[in-house]
């Protein structure tokens, strides 16, 4: 009967959620209402669904596995990197990218530098952006296996169908209403759960106590101060430039509210991150955490809530994924329709504006499901691409953005520079040291263990490509400068006759 009213509760939360999305879409009624919102959103609406674009998959189930395996250390990205990450964005990026009236990240790109830098851009974002819809499915499929029996691939068809049925049609306005309704969901299971595991352990005060000092060690065992460095750097600086926070940023009022919006949201991230930190740190003790780290928290959840409140842990769950999932398919619509699309038609019309911003989330849907279906766990596949050329993209948006310095070739080679680096350092060299290792590997074996995540990683990957966008940055802008100090040739005088 439990799985009954899971089941049916499932099924109500997605029909209401498509609902409210058609609903909303009767006031979408060009492009700039799509992507957005006509620019007339306030504080309390984008910071709640900043909060909740943030606060995805990886965040409850991903995190609190690793915490629960491995203490304080676990928690160096999620929730603290993540959470100062939101914080740093709301000082430096949000307030100014609003007051300059972007359309989207990209854009920047091609206001600032070149259409070839903003081409880079888009791709990049559409690549990263649909695997992370992917990740945030693969969680909410997790768990309804494991609580309903529900097969991994319908889950996945019928997620996916629900967020591009309602996005597809309402854009960022239904991202952001529906955002609302998915936070209420999110903190009220996530509490749930907590209080519930409280009770199980004799109450707070026993709880807190089964934590061990070694726990709360930030640093893991034997690790190197490169490794470190990235462990900080990539939640923080790796996503400080993110088109899912910055499309929500650019709908507001006033740069003001933009940047309040922003410190608000990473506030209510660093404070509602810590739940599913005690709930890892302390339940340990009473559920040992085994080899599916992801698996943790809802085995937790399953074990000590009543069945009614189980569901309400399976609906925190799935408004989390369906926030994110429902960001990062609008953010690849975005690059589509306005810097794909519409770099190739200039002149459509509003109507075939709204028509290919339709399309190309329909296709992004499709993707994240066709990821999904690979069926990589959430942290490798978020591993894979979460730093991507990330590193070239945010040297060139703050030096864009605060300083005059380097044009068209600073931007497009860091970016270049930085990819061809993650390449190295992600995908070849982990492969060369298989295949040369102790035991050597096939070229099919190394590509499949790196495939599957466990091929050896090199310390401090993403420092070194934000070091070698640096170099390419500044090369480009030295070149840059040069062309610009050429004078342009002076036309000959026409004859005389």
């Amino acid at each position: 009967m439990p799985h009954i009213h899971l089941g049916v509760f499932v099924v109500l939360y997605l029909a209401c959620q498509i609902a409210l999305g058609l609903y909303l879409a009767r006031f979408v009624k060009s492009q700039d209402d799509f992507f957005l919102a006509g620019r007339s959103m306030g504080l309390v609406p984008i910071a709640l669904s900043i909060f909740a674009t943030w606060f995805g998959a990886e965040t409850i189930m991903g995190s609190t596995g690793a915490i629960a395996a491995e203490g304080m250390a676990g928690a160096r990205a999620e929730p603290f990197g993540y959470g100062l990450c939101l914080i740093a964005m709301g000082f430096t990026i949000a307030g100014i990218f609003r007051a300059r009236g972007y359309l989207n990240l990209a854009d920047f790109f091609a206001k600032r530098f070149s259409h070839a830098s903003e081409l880079a851009t888009a791709l990049i974002t559409i690549l990263v952006s649909t695997i992370w819809a992917a990740a945030q499915l693969l969680a909410l499929a997790a768990l309804l296996k494991t609580a309903v029996g529900v097969p991994v691939q319908l889950t996945l068809i019928v997620a996916m169908g629900a967020v591009v049925a309602y996005t597809t049609f309402s854009g960022i306005v239904g991202d952001i209403w529906t955002d609302m309704v998915h936070n209420v969901v999110l903190v009220a299971g996530l509490l749930a759960v907590l209080f519930a595991l409280a009770s199980h352990m004799g109450g707070f005060s026993a709880m807190i106590g089964s934590i061990e000092p070694e726990q709360l060690r930030l640093v893991g065992p034997d690790e190197h101060w490169l490794g470190r460095i990235d462990t900080w750097a990539i939640p923080i600086l790796g996503s400080l430039v993110t088109q899912e926070v910055i499309a929500r940023v650019l709908t507001t009022k006033s740069p003001a509210i933009a940047r309040n919006a922003t410190l608000s949201a990473g506030a209510l991230y660093l404070l509602m991150g810590c739940v599913p930190l005690l709930i890892a740190l302390a339940g340990v003790h009473a559920f040992p955490v085994g080899d599916d780290t992801d698996s943790f928290l809802p085995t937790v959840a399953e074990s000590v809530l009543p069945p009614m409140l189980y569901i309400l842990f399976a609906g925190a769950l799935l408004s989390a994924v369906m926030s994110v999932t429902n960001a990062n398919v609008l953010s690849v619509s975005s690059m589509m329709a306005i810097n794909v699309v519409g770099r190739l038609r200039p002149n459509a019309t509003e109507k075939d504006k709204i028509r290919v911003a339709r399309f190309t989330t329909f296709g992004a849907g499709i993707g994240a499901y066709l990821i999904a279906s690979s069926g990589q766990s959430i942290y490798e596949l978020i591993a894979l691409t979460s730093v991507w050329g990330q590193a070239g993209i945010l040297v060139a948006v703050l030096f864009g953005l605060w300083s005059e310095y380097g044009g068209k070739r600073a931007a497009l080679w860091a970016i270049l520079v930085c990819m061809a680096v993650n390449l190295w350092t992600l995908a070849i060299a982990p492969m060369l040291a298989l295949i040369g290792g102790a035991h050597p590997a096939s070229f099919g074996e190394a590509f499949s263990q790196l495939v599957a995540g466990e091929a050896p990683t090199m310390e401090g990957y993403f420092l070194l490509s934000v070091i070698a966008s640096i170099i390419a940055y500044a090369v480009g802008a030295e070149f840059d400068k040069r062309a610009a100090a050429v004078p342009a040739p002076i036309d000959a005088p026409a004859k005389s006759d």
